[in-house]
Parts: C-alpha cells; structure tokens; sequence
C-alpha cells in the first residue's frame, strides 16, 4: 500500500542499493517473495494464514491513510487500526526476521546450556508461569529443531503476537503529520518503521517502542511523515531542509537492502552508499537492557 504513494509519473518506484546501478520497478514486483509468511511445523501448513491476516490489517488501513495524510482526528477504532498497521509494518520486515533469526541460532547454541534453562525459567516464573527445567529444555529444543526445518517458523508464528505488543506503545502517544519543505521529498525503504530518542542531548536510533521517550517515524507518501512521539515534543507542520535530511538519513540507516524514492537522485545514492544498514538490529538497535 505504501509503496504505490512513492512511484513516479511512470507508475514506477526508484529503487536504490547500495553499490548498484539505480533501477525503476513497480510496487508489487518489491512486495513478493514465495513463503515468506508460511511454515510447516508437525506436518501442519499454515495455508496463508498470516498472509491472509496481514492482507486485512493493510486493508483496513487503506482507508485511513488519506485521514493521516490530511491530519484528520480519528476515532479510537481508526487509531487502533492505524497503529496495529505500523506495527506490522515493522514487525513484518525483513530486517527484524534476520534479527529473530540471529537470536534463534544464539538460542540453539545454548540450549543445552543449564545456566540458559535457568534464566528461562525464572523469565516464566517472574510472569507468574512455573514450568519444569526439562519441559523447557524440551521446547526450546523443538523450536530450534523447526527452525532447522524452516527459517520462517519463529519470525512468522510470532509475527502477530509481536504487533499486539507494539502497537499500544504506538498509540499512546501523541501523532503527528509533517510536510517536506518545498522541493524535498521522503524516502521510504524496506524497512520503513524508524525509531530514535533523544537522551542527554544525543540521538540514539533504534530506541524500542516500549521506551517513553522513543520517537516512530513512517514515511506515508513522498510529502508526509507520520510521527508517534511522546506527549512533551513539540513538531512544526513543515520540516525545515536540515530536519528532512536528517529524517531521510535515519530512513535509509534503517534500510535492510532497499531505499525507495520517487525520483532519481544522485544524492540519494551518494547517502545510501553510505550510511543504508548502519542502524543493525541487536547490535546498535534494539538491544535488549543488560540484566
């Protein structure tokens, strides 16, 4: 849905990689890829299950989207809708499943590791569920066992309980709709959801969204940025051209592999070779507090 907002007059979006010739293609041709949001797990198929559900939450959010754009207030039925949308958007994203995959290999190499169970153990138990040393072992085991048998296991079976969490920290903050100046556009990539927070004067990008002071920003057309920020931020209606090429920079340090913009640009290209994928998740971003 939000790629077909950044084409250019030809129907086409520019799309720019890092170190490679820019080239033009349309929205759906970015969108598809065979089973990425399907597994099989004891025999059992998904049968588009979250392919389905992920096709409604866009649905819905189709209508909503020009509300955004033209600042309209919704109803709570509305925010809610637009708010599980972003969620999704991020949670859904290439870039978070090679983070999900990354900690699921980390989980592998240490499931026999008693110390591991333990911790496990007590994170059950601190949430009031009491399971035995073995039944976890047990389970982590098999879930590291389907993720041998099929990459997309854990991401996807995951996926909507990951956007149930997220999206009340969307909501409760206050939302936002910022114009480009004159002659500036938004990009939007592949990973499109950005977050930051400012602490003691320093930005820091890739805050998590249960964090108070976290800023989510989402290009929604090459002219408007949706903005969930804490309720103290105050935002102009137009950014200024320093502030945009700021936005523009975290978008693409976002980026997984592809930026996508309506026009060509050397600029763009000179800033995606650069700085596409410096934000990486569980490294720099998104790194769960040391206990």
């Amino acid at each position: 849905m939000l790629l077909s907002q950044f084409v250019a007059d030809d129907g086409k979006l520019r799309v720019y990689e890092k170190g490679k010739p820019l080239r033009a293609s349309k929205p759906e041709n970015e969108c598809v890829e065979s089973k990425y949001f399907e597994f099989e797990f004891r025999g059992k198929k998904t049968n588009n299950r979250y392919e389905n559900w992920l096709s409604q939450v866009e649905g819905n959010a189709v209508a909503i989207l020009e509300g955004i754009k033209q600042r309209q207030i919704l109803t709570r039925q509305e925010a809610e809708i637009w708010a599980t949308f972003v969620a999704a958007l991020f949670g859904r994203s290439r870039k978070v499943k090679t983070q999900i995959s990354n900690a699921m290999s980390q989980m592998g190499r240490q499931q026999n590791n008693p110390d591991y169970v333990r911790d496990l153990q007590l994170a059950l138990l601190n949430h009031g569920e009491l399971h035995y040393a073995e039944d976890i072992q047990r389970a982590v085991t098999e879930i590291h066992a389907a993720m041998n048998a099929d990459p997309s296991y854990f991401f996807v079976s995951a996926l909507p309980n990951r956007v149930r969490i997220i999206a009340p920290d969307i909501l409760a903050r206050d939302w936002h709709t910022i114009a480009a100046p004159e002659g500036h556009t938004f990009l939007i990539s592949d990973c499109p959801v950005a977050t930051y927070k400012v602490q003691d004067g320093r930005i820091f990008t890739g805050a998590g969204f249960g964090d108070g002071k976290t800023i989510v920003l989402l290009p929604v057309s090459p002219n408007h940025l949706f903005v969930a920020s804490p309720r103290h931020v105050e935002w102009p209606t137009v950014f200024s051209a320093s502030g945009m090429q700021n936005v523009n920079r975290m978008i693409v340090q976002f980026a997984h592999r592809n930026v996508y913009a309506n026009a060509e640009s050397e600029d763009v290209q000179r800033l995606v070779d650069k700085e596409i994928n410096t934000t990486k998740f569980g490294e720099n971003a998104f790194v769960p507090p040391a206990r």
